[in-house]
This record gives C-alpha cells, structure tokens and sequence, in this order.
C-alpha cells in the first residue's frame, strides 16, 4: 500500500500575531507535515500547549521578535540539526531532520536582504553561497531530501507581478537568482548529469502565469493580483521520484487576521 504524505510550508509572519490562523490550518488534519517560518518567538516562548491535542512532534528553532523556524509532523522527527554546520549564522534560519525515519527535511527560512545596496544583502549572498556548500553532495545522496520554506527569491522575471517595479530588490537581485538557478541547473561535473534539484511547483505548474506565494498587506494587493512566489520546495533526485504534486493553497492568506504568505503544499508517496 503507498502511502502518501502532505506538506505544507507556510511562513506564518509571526504565529502569536496569527494563532488563530496557524490553528485553523493544524487542525484541518489535511497535512502530514508542517513547515513553518518566520514564527518570531524564542524556543522557551513556542505555545507547545496550542497544539499537544493535535497529535503533531513539533521541533522548534527560535528566535524573538525575528525569523524563527519550526516542524510539525505525525510522523517521527529525529536527527534535528539547528542552523547551518560551520556557518556562524546568528539568526534561526534553518531546521533539519528526518521524517519516519525516511525522509531528510530541511525547512529555511533565507535572508530577505532588502536591495542590492542594503549592508544586509552581502549577508543574504553569504547565507546562500554557504547553503550551497551544505546541500552539495545531498542532491545524489540515496536518501530522499525535501528542501523547503521561504527562499526570499523570485528566480524569474514570471515570478514577480511587476518587475520592473522589483528592479534593485534583493528578492530579484541577479547575484541571488543565479546562486539559486546553479541550485536547479546542477554542477557541470558527469557524476551530476541528472541535473539538479527540482523545482516542484514549476514541474506541475510550467506555464503558472500568477504563481504567488507572497501577497502584500497593502494597497489592496490580494485583489488586485500583486504578489511574488518566494516559497519553495526542492527535492534531490531521490525523493523528486516520489513526488506527486506540488500546489499553491490561497486559504491561509484570506484567512481572518492572515499571515501575508500563501501555503505552499508538497504531495509524496
């Protein structure tokens, strides 16, 4: 019998601010797997007791008042690393584990950066250029690897609802969307001649022409149809055979009182 598991990322911008909304969504019980970002609170802070009824393992990495990741999961969670090895990060970006003792999970929550000219750019291009380094030798690894969570990139003009608009932004900043494409294309090397890792929402959504994940508080931008598609999943070889669909879900962001993120939602069996 296969089994198909369900995984939602979704950058929750703030889970006191928004627990009406996150509750909504973890007591759905449509999603195996929850991938969060951005919950602005520290580990001692995370209101564990909101969810202990849902029957979730629930890993947090926090941080107060900025960033802040966290896994929910039915299933196992174990291997649980905090940032990334050798980096000296100071923000809670990154948590990796492995699921049903299965699959490796790495949520992210990636520097925004600003614009090209901020001091926090050259931050963000680091952080990226050092993930590069950590997911290297994961993309031919056997074990099947799910990346996901909120890249902060738009890696195509397609991506961004006006971009010119976006010119000088960090999030379309060519120097970021090349480190990110090289994640896509794969090394030039033979051994890595299956390409590289798989853009999920593209290989079911090729031809999406509004692929928001983003949508801004203001100016009416839900209704007018202004957003970027900063979230992602990204699978490594082994775990993109077991991929069966990849979706945005618009709920979270009409919710009352919502984050300004969609749900991204990742479909393995």
């Amino acid at each position: 019998m296969v089994i198909t598991m369900m995984i939602l990322s979704i950058n929750i911008n703030s889970i006191r601010a928004h627990m009406e909304s996150f509750l909504t969504i973890a007591e759905s019980g449509e999603y195996d797997t929850i991938i969060v970002q951005e919950l602005k609170v520290e580990d001692n802070g995370f209101p564990h007791m909101m969810f202990e009824h849902l029957g979730y393992n629930i890993k947090v990495f926090g941080q107060k008042s900025w960033n802040g990741v966290a896994v929910f999961s039915k299933y196992s969670i174990e291997d649980v690393t905090r940032n990334m090895p050798h980096f000296a990060d100071p923000s809670a970006r990154m948590i990796e584990c492995v699921i049903d003792g299965k699959w490796r999970l790495i949520n992210v929550y990636m520097p925004n950066g600003e614009s090209v000219d901020s001091p926090k750019f050259p931050y963000k291009i680091d952080w990226m250029n050092h993930f590069s380094d950590h997911i290297h030798k994961l993309l031919n690894s056997e074990e099947p690897v799910i990346i996901g969570g909120d890249f902060n990139v738009a890696i195509e003009d397609r991506d961004v609802w006006n971009p010119k608009q976006y010119e000088g932004s960090s999030i379309s900043a060519p120097a970021a969307r090349k480190i990110m494409q090289e994640w896509l294309d794969g090394p030039g090397a033979p051994e890595y001649s299956g390409g590289g890792w798989l853009d999920c929402y593209r290989k079911y959504n090729p031809d999406e022409e509004n692929p928001w994940t983003w949508i801004g508080y203001r100016g009416g931008s839900i209704h007018k149809n202004h957003g970027l598609r900063l979230d992602y999943f990204i699978t490594n070889h082994a775990a993109s055979k077991h991929v069966k669909n990849c979706y945005i879900d618009m709920r979270p962001r009409e919710h009352h009182k919502p984050t300004d993120h969609c749900g991204l939602v990742l479909e393995i069996a």
